[in-house]
């Protein structure tokens, strides 16, 4: 996988505030559940192409369920699809990643650049 380094997501500390849709193009949905999705998706500022994973897991304790969501910078679409057949915790070992963290007693996600 490349270093999308021109990418707003590389750089941009704020990336995650607003809506997806006015920062991405989405190209393919993968899967699509209540609380589980992937997707292709195309960054609307440099064409960047990226794999997204966002999972939500139910714990019924109150609302505040645990979430994770991975954007894996790819290269073609036949990438993605390749990641698309990856198991959850495959996709955390593939680098680089953007990965969001957010644990269900946590009042704000952690966020990192995951690479070599």
């Amino acid at each position: 996988m490349v270093k999308p380094t021109q990418c707003r997501l590389w750089k941009d500390s704020d990336w995650e505030k607003g809506p997806l849709k006015e920062k991405f193009e989405l190209l393919h949905t993968y899967f699509e559940d209540e609380n589980w999705w992937r997707y292709l998706l195309k960054c609307r500022e440099c064409g960047q192409l990226y794999f997204l994973e966002f999972k939500e897991e139910t714990d019924w304790k109150g609302g505040n369920d645990p979430q994770f969501t991975v954007y894996i910078p790819v290269e073609s679409a036949e990438e993605a699809k390749t990641l698309s057949h990856k198991s959850p915790a495959d996709l955390r070992t593939v680098t680089p990643r953007l990965q969001k963290d957010w644990p269900e007693d946590e009042k704000r996600p952690r966020i990192s650049w995951i690479s070599k």
